[in-house]
C-alpha cells in the first residue's frame, strides 16, 4: 500500500527533532489525525530505527516506554504514535472486522519515518503491542522495505480469532521475527504460540518472560526490553 507524504511533512519532521519528546499531529491520507512522538539517540545518524505500534489504548504503556529506554541506549531510534480513534475519543473501541484505519495510522508514520534523513531507511524494524502486533504485522506484509518485526505480547488465542487468522502467511515471511509473551498471558497460550512459530517461513524467535498480558513486571519489562534491542541490534549487523 503506498501512501502519499503530507505536504507538511518537512515541518512535521523539524518539529520531531526540535523536541523529540513533545508528541506532533500528523494527518493520514483519509484525514484523520493521529499524534506521534519520535526519540532519537544523540549524533546525526542515520539510525536504525523501530517504529511501535500501542495496544488498543494508549501509547503510554509501561513496556512500550522500557522497551524504548533500553533501544534508545543502543543507538536506535524510535517511532510511537496513538491510533486515530484514539486520539478522537480515548473511550472508543477498535473494530476487530475492519482494521484498515488502523494500518493506514500505522502505515503513516512509516511514511514518516522514511522520509526523515536521521533513519536509516533501509533498516526499519516495525513492531508493537498487543493490538499493535496485529496492525504492525499487516504493515510489514505491505513493505517489502521494512527488515523485520519486533512483538510485544502478541495474540494468538484470543476467543473467536486463531493466530493465524492475526497473522497471516507466517509461512511465506522470511523476514526475522521476535514474540516476546508472559508465561501467563490470557492472550497468548504459549504452546499455541510455539506451535504457529514452528511454521514461519523466516528465522522467528520466541521470548518468553515471567508475567502477564501487561509485562509490567519491574524485571520483566526490562529483561522484555533487552530482548528486544539484541534483536534489533542484530538486524542492524546483517546487512542483506
Amino acid at each position: 500500500m503506498r501512501l502519499a507524504i503530507p505536504l507538511l511533512i518537512t515541518a512535521l519532521l523539524i518539529s520531531l527533532h526540535a523536541n523529540a519528546a513533545d508528541p506532533v499531529t500528523v494527518t493520514t491520507p483519509r484525514g484523520a489525525p493521529i499524534t506521534v512522538v519520535a526519540n532519537f539517540p544523540e549524533g546525526t545518524g542515520p539510525f536504525t530505527t523501530v517504529i511501535l505500534g500501542p495496544g488498543t489504548g494508549t501509547m503510554k504503556q509501561k513496556i512500550n516506554e522500557v522497551v524504548e529506554r533500553e533501544l534508545l541506549k543502543n543507538n536506535i531510534a524510535v517511532y510511537r504514535f496513538e491510533w486515530a480513534f484514539y486520539v478522537k475519543d480515548k473511550n472508543s473501541k477498535p473494530s476487530d472486522a475492519d482494521r484498515s484505519p488502523e494500518i493506514e495510522d500505522f502505515s503513516t508514520v512509516v511514511a514518516l519515518a522514511k522520509a526523515d534523513k536521521h533513519v536509516n531507511t533501509k533498516s526499519i524494524i516495525v513492531g508493537g503491542k498487543s493490538r499493535g502486533t496485529i496492525i504492525a504485522w499487516q504493515v510489514l506484509r505491505n513493505d517489502p522495505s521494512l527488515k523485520g518485526i519486533l512483538q510485544l505480547t502478541p495474540v494468538c488465542s484470543k476467543e473467536g480469532f486463531t493466530a493465524d487468522q492475526l497473522y497471516p502467511e507466517l509461512g511465506d515471511e522470511r523476514r526475522p521475527s521476535i514474540w516476546i509473551a508472559g508465561d501467563a498471558d490470557s492472550a497468548c497460550n504459549i504452546n499455541t504460540l510455539y506451535s504457529f512459530l514452528a511454521r514461519a517461513g523466516g528465522p522467528a524467535r520466541a521470548a518468553i518472560v515471567v508475567g502477564d498480558h501487561g509485562l509490567a513486571g519491574e524485571s520483566t519489562s526490562h529483561l522484555a526490553a533487552a530482548f528486544s534491542a539484541d534483536f534489533v541490534l542484530a538486524l542492524g549487523r546483517n546487512k542483506n
